[in-house]
């Protein structure tokens, strides 16, 4: 796992860079946007139901199938 933390670090900047960049006030103004959050929240559950892998297993993902 050596180098992970830095692709971590990396990613979180850069998630930042987003979160810094958008224009929440214009974003949130459109009523569709808590229908849209909320269908993303069901979407997500019922994903995290269906599947069998560990929650927040990255081991998961990092096995290639033989």
């Amino acid at each position: 796992m050596t180098g992970y933390r830095t692709y971590l670090a990396a990613a979180l900047v850069a998630i930042f860079g987003v979160l810094a960049s958008t224009d929440w006030f214009a974003f949130l103004d459109d009523p569709k946007a808590g229908a849209v959050a909320l269908v993303s929240a069901i979407l997500m559950a019922v994903m995290r139901a269906v599947t069998t892998t560990p929650a927040g297993g990255i081991s998961a993902l990092l096995r290639f199938p033989r």
